[in-house]
């Protein structure tokens, strides 16, 4: 319990002092000057108007400006690398090791006088030949197997893979020596990340006075043991084995605190290749601690190019990474294509743009740019609002910084493509019409939208119907057209053309008129609204016209039948109605028990006859008191047909002549 308490009681000392020493690292005077270099962000659309529905691309840029040409001060560099038993998996080992022979390399390369290296292999201990003791495990034929968890196992040392001293990166003969430390690495045992941050403060406390102190440190895993005081004089190893606990984080985080102190700062490569091995936020938190910057990487393949950078900017060069993008997507407005790896997620284009170097020496980087296509299905003006980029900067002069930039991305309007709209009416009220007759009709063309790109001519309009028993005239003689300017409306907004049409038979006509027209010379055609509508003869209804007697005695009755032919109207409406108008002349000689016109009405229940709607009516006679008898006449007059809430009047003449009404009945 003692020891748990103790051991929060450091943690809750190295967040202390994280803010202090911070400041005192990122405010330190220095010679050189990496502050004139930057990057701006801007973009646009690359064409501010477009059809509604079709794509708008619009374009972000990233820019580098400035360069960096300043004289460092000599380094002392110390190479930790993990070579715990995780290494062996997933080639993690090899990788490191070619890493890391690269990144030496790289230093000796531009090596200056006073530059120093050292190397630092770990896994449960220091692999440095010291001796030391471990509590709860044994070594035994080169593996570490658990024990008594209350006993102390021991002297153990462990091969010989670390520099004893900080070596001169300008000695060839040196700098191969430390190449062949890490080639004799092998992956087993633990994680003691305290034993390897302790050695290489050890190595750096030998850095001449002028030298900047770097750890790079390389990792798969967590702490699991950690020095817990000494036997015998010799370090005691401690720990879970197998998991991080408390302690063994503590004790890590107090060692990069007496590390930061000492004037280094400490890079971490943390190479999870399953996800779950390393913690984020704990190196970090290690990387932070001693402003430094840290890596989290999942192909163990990108070590090199990780290790690469770490020596461009201890070589005093600017990075800018974690370069995201955020924009809002306005209303209205959908992406239809973005970037690789990019994505819309709540609301918002998201996406990164490539990390950004400025080496030190080296020209300005490349600028970057992206695009991505935005489109609307309405017409209107967007305004697009802004994009920002923020970023994360690091320089070993300046430390961490983080920032944004934002870019306004402006306006676009969203129009409709020039098109037209038409509608075919023939004139008059009602949908039954006479064979062979004239009626007039109308072709009413509306254009739409707006020209941007070339001008707009939308002319050579032609009607046709798909129905051999239509005869179409075109009465306009002119051809009109809609004249469309770049970024204007059509003049005029819409136009007729007179045509007179003629039905050729009777019945039900479901007709769709064609119309044809180009666009710019270029051939189009649409269907209009398909037209229903019926076509009858009223004279040709009436089939016959009869009363039953010639004669008809005073005071008697006579039935008057009528047979009409509907000629299927009833089979285009099963509402529609047929009234017959009778009347009878001279109509002041009779009463009659009916009133004069008669109005006789046929429907879809009328009774048929051989094909004919037969309707009677019976009438009752009787002379005026001042009349002995009387010839009287019948006759239609009138046909009313009655169809969709609409009458259609037809004047009408049959006759029934010479109906005598007698006092006397003859015989």
């Amino acid at each position: 319990m003692k020891r748990r308490f103790m051991a929060w009681i450091g943690v809750l000392l190295i967040f202390m002092t994280i803010c202090s020493g911070f400041y005192y690292f990122s405010t330190k005077a220095k010679a050189a000057d990496t502050s004139s270099v930057s990057i701006g962000f801007n973009g646009g659309v690359v064409k501010s108007k477009g059809y509604v529905g079709n794509d708008i691309e619009v374009k972000l840029r990233l820019t580098p400006t400035g360069s960096i040409n300043v004289t460092r001060s000599p380094v002392s560099v110390v190479l930790v690398v993990d070579s715990s038993g995780s290494m062996s998996s997933n080639g993690k080992m090899t990788a490191a090791k070619n890493a890391a022979k690269n990144l030496i390399d790289s230093f000796k390369n531009s090596a200056k006088s006073g530059d120093k290296l050292g190397i630092v292999d770990f896994d449960t201990f220091i692999n440095d030949n010291s001796t030391f003791y471990i509590k709860g495990f044994y070594y035994q034929n080169g593996t570490w197997n658990k024990g008594n968890s209350s006993s102390i196992y021991g002297p153990y040392s462990l091969p010989n893979n670390c520099t004893q001293n900080l070596i001169d990166l300008t000695s060839s003969s040196a700098v191969n020596n430390a190449k062949t430390y890490i080639d004799n690495m092998v992956a087993s045992g633990g994680t003691n990340m305290e034993a390897a941050l302790n050695k290489a403060k050890a190595l750096l406390d030998s850095s001449p006075s002028g030298n900047d102190k770097y750890v790079v440190f390389i990792t798969d895993g967590m702490p699991t043991f950690y020095i817990n005081g000494t036997k015998n004089g010799y370090p005691l190893v401690d720990g879970p084995g197998s998991q991080p606990d408390n302690t063994t984080k503590s004790e890590t985080l107090s060692a990069v605190q007496t590390l930061a102190q000492s004037g280094a700062k400490v890079f971490v490569v943390g190479v999870d290749t399953t996800g779950a091995d390393v913690d984020k936020t704990f190196i970090d938190l290690m990387a932070s601690t001693a402003s430094g910057k840290s890596y989290y990487i999942s192909n163990p393949s990108a070590l090199n190019s990780i290790l690469q950078e770490i020596f461009r900017i201890i070589n005093l060069a600017v990075t800018y990474d974690n370069l995201t993008v955020e924009y809002p997507i306005p209303s209205g407005l959908t992406i239809t294509s973005m970037p690789a790896g990019w994505r819309v997620e709540n609301g918002k284009l998201i996406g990164t743009f490539n990390p950004v170097t400025f080496e030190n020496g080296g020209t300005t980087p490349a600028s970057q740019e992206v695009s991505f296509k935005i489109t609307s299905n309405s017409e209107g003006i967007y305004n697009l609002g802004k994009a920002t980029l923020t970023f994360r900067r690091y320089d070993t002069l300046n430390g961490e910084t983080t920032g944004s930039v934002e870019a306004n991305l402006g306006q676009v309007e969203f129009v409709r493509m020039p098109g037209i709209s038409a509608t075919f009416q023939i004139v008059g009220s009602g949908n039954i019409y006479v064979p062979n007759t004239q009626y007039d009709a109308k072709l009413i063309i509306s254009a739409f939208g707006k020209s941007l790109d070339i001008p707009t001519v939308i002319n050579n309009f032609a009607l046709a119907v798909n129905d051999s028993y239509i005869a179409l005239q075109k009465i306009t003689t002119t051809n009109p057209s809609f004249n469309y300017a770049v970024d204007l409306g059509p003049t005029p907004t819409s136009l007729t053309i007179d045509y007179k049409i003629t039905f050729l038979r009777e019945g039900t006509f479901n007709f769709t008129p064609i119309l044809s027209y180009s666009i710019n010379s270029a051939p189009n055609s649409m269907n209009l609204t398909p037209i229903n509508l019926f076509v009858i003869d009223a004279t040709n209804m009436i089939k016959s016209f009869s009363i039953t007697k010639k004669i008809i005695s005073d005071n008697s009755s006579a039935n008057i039948s009528i047979k009409v032919d509907d000629l299927g109207l009833f089979s285009y409406d099963s509402s529609a109605k047929i009234k017959v108008y009778i009347e009878m002349n001279p109509s002041d000689k009779l009463n009659t028990n009916v009133t004069f016109p008669i109005q006789l009405v046929v429907d879809s229940t009328t009774r048929q006859q051989n094909g004919l709607r037969v309707l009677s009516k019976t009438i009752t006679f009787k002379l005026k008191p001042s009349f002995t008898s009387a010839t009287v006449s019948f006759n239609i007059s009138q046909i009313d047909i009655i169809s969709g809430g609409v009458t259609y009047t037809t004047a009408y003449e049959k006759k029934i002549n010479n109906v005598v009404v007698k006092k006397a009945i003859l015989r």
